[in-house]
């Protein structure tokens, strides 16, 4: 009985070795996208210190940071991946992820919000917040970040 014990053990520690390997794996191309991102933010912005970081993949993906200047001024800055310059505004320039999940309580009164991200759109700044609709169906409702004016809206058919 003893020798099935260990060879259990074996099993399953080979198990999760192999999960994570895996997980590790795939997660690479994101750590080295964010990477890349947070040295353009630092040359761009002169950013000092991240609070939060955001991947949006709209159009075309970009990595979002709010952090600090070295000057200290809070900032947000969004880096695209691949072509475009990076676009940076002060945190007071727009709406913050609590006012954003408001506005969308309000509108379309959501049985649960799934997620908020800060992205862009066709050089356009937006929060683009992910819930379940009265419905039940996977829903994503984006707004301006400037000032929260309804962008758009489209949900899955069950």
């Amino acid at each position: 009985m003893k020798k099935w014990g260990w060879f259990t053990l074996l099993f399953f520690g080979f198990l999760i070795w192999q999960a994570w390997s895996i997980y590790d794996e795939a997660m690479a191309s994101k750590r080295l996208m964010v990477e890349h991102a947070l040295a353009r933010a630092k040359e761009a912005a002169g950013l000092a210190d991240v609070k939060k970081v955001y991947t949006y993949y709209g159009d075309e993906a970009c990595t979002v940071f709010i952090g600090r200047t070295k000057q200290g001024k809070a900032v947000v800055v969004w880096v695209p991946e691949k072509k475009g310059s990076v676009v940076v505004k002060g945190v007071d320039s727009g709406i913050s992820e609590a006012e954003a999940r408001a506005i969308l309580q309000r509108d379309r009164r959501p049985r649960r919000i799934i997620d908020a991200t800060l992205g862009m759109e066709k050089g356009v700044p937006l929060w683009e917040l992910t819930y379940i609709d009265a419905e039940g169906r996977y829903s994503f409702y984006y707004l301006h970040f400037a000032d929260g004016a309804f962008l758009k809206r489209y949900s899955f058919q069950q």
